[in-house]
């Protein structure tokens, strides 16, 4: 049976000439020639990772991507949120949408994923904490699989965007770097909230739909501009061991079967997943810029039927690549400062 493979694609700011992301600067804004030849890499490296549906980040002009995306093969193309634009200035997008792109059929319209109801209750944040960025739900109907859910995420961006104006405003150094640490540390905390909760969102979604179907083929993909050994990614995939459960010593569980549930509900890193896999070769998705070290921002995450260890698994995740060559350029603008991780799924057979 054919393999199926899969791909996350943070694009870098894809919006058409005559447009602008977040403010009206000569620097944020493509001229056609430039445009074109993003558009020509973009469909060389797509043509290259030769994946089955793809899901994107960074997402502006949707009818241009849904023009560009279904010229490329994939007729099955759905964005579920419309791009934030300035209310004073309507060329200039200020918040960007994930889309998704299959070459077989969804088995229903897309959807936003609705946050859990569950995680407010429980957690100390405002009663209408959601997903800053709309996360792409579909379902779709693959012949290797058969019906197939994914979710396409871009979670909280990194980062403490200090006000450097109102810095600048202080009268001396004393005050500028005590005022600059207080807001860095302020907004670095509102973010990793922020990023973990909605973490937290995804992983309770996701175990949702296994409540009806344990054995559901899941994918949850994209830049979760969190490492690896973050907290997020601990929210994300609930790998922790569990030694302690119900006052009981795990081992103490007399039905292997049951000592087993735990399995059930994870998630999985494709690349924790692969044979060969070492961490401290693991590829880096993010390129290095001039606040930044390069890192591995951007994921492909499977439930249980799609991990190689589980006896029962339909399939098991058979390869990952990371399609980083880019980074050796100097102009992102033209590619991107994200590269493309492409997971191949193989069925059982």
């Amino acid at each position: 049976m054919a393999e199926l493979k899969v791909a996350t694609w943070n694009l870098y700011q894809f919006a058409a000439p005559g447009t602008y992301w977040y403010e009206r600067d000569e620097r944020n804004d493509y001229e056609p020639d430039q445009w074109a030849r993003k558009q020509a890499w973009i469909r060389d490296l797509i043509g290259q990772l030769d994946a089955d549906v793809i899901g994107f980040q960074e997402v502006f002009s949707v009818a241009e991507f849904k023009t560009f995306l279904t010229g490329l093969g994939y007729p099955h193309v759905a964005v579920v949120d419309d791009p934030a634009v300035d209310p004073e200035d309507a060329d200039v997008f200020v918040g960007p949408v994930t889309a998704i792109a299959s070459r077989h059929p969804f088995v229903s319209p897309p959807t936003a994923l609705a946050y859990p109801g569950e995680f407010i209750d429980n957690a100390e944040v405002a009663e209408d904490f959601t997903f800053r960025r709309a996360v792409t739900r579909a379902e779709v109907d693959t012949p290797q699989l058969g019906p197939m859910l994914f979710y396409v995420c871009h979670l909280k961006s990194q980062g403490a965007f200090v006000d450097s104006d109102a810095v600048a405003a202080l009268p001396d150094w004393k005050a500028r770097f005590r005022e600059h640490l207080r807001q860095r540390a302020t907004k670095d905390a509102d973010q990793l909230i922020r990023r973990n909760g909605e973490a937290a969102g995804l992983y309770l979604a996701a175990m949702s739909e296994l409540d009806d179907r344990v054995d559901a083929p899941i994918v949850v993909m994209g830049d979760m501009n969190a490492g690896p050994t973050s907290s997020a990614l601990r929210v994300l995939t609930q790998q922790d061991w569990i030694d302690n459960i119900a006052n009981i010593r795990r081992s103490g569980i007399e039905d292997a079967a049951d000592r087993a549930w735990n399995f059930t509900w994870q998630l999985y890193d494709a690349y924790g997943l692969l044979p060969s896999q070492n961490v401290a070769d693991r590829p880096v998705t993010h390129a290095a810029g001039w606040r930044y070290p390069a890192e591995t921002l951007d994921y492909v995450l499977v439930t249980n039927a799609l991990n190689p260890k589980n006896p029962n698994r339909m399939a098991a995740v058979s390869d990952l690549k990371v399609f980083n060559a880019h980074f050796q350029e100097e102009n992102k603008l033209e590619t991107t400062d994200h590269a493309p991780v492409l997971v191949t799924i193989t069925p059982v057979t």
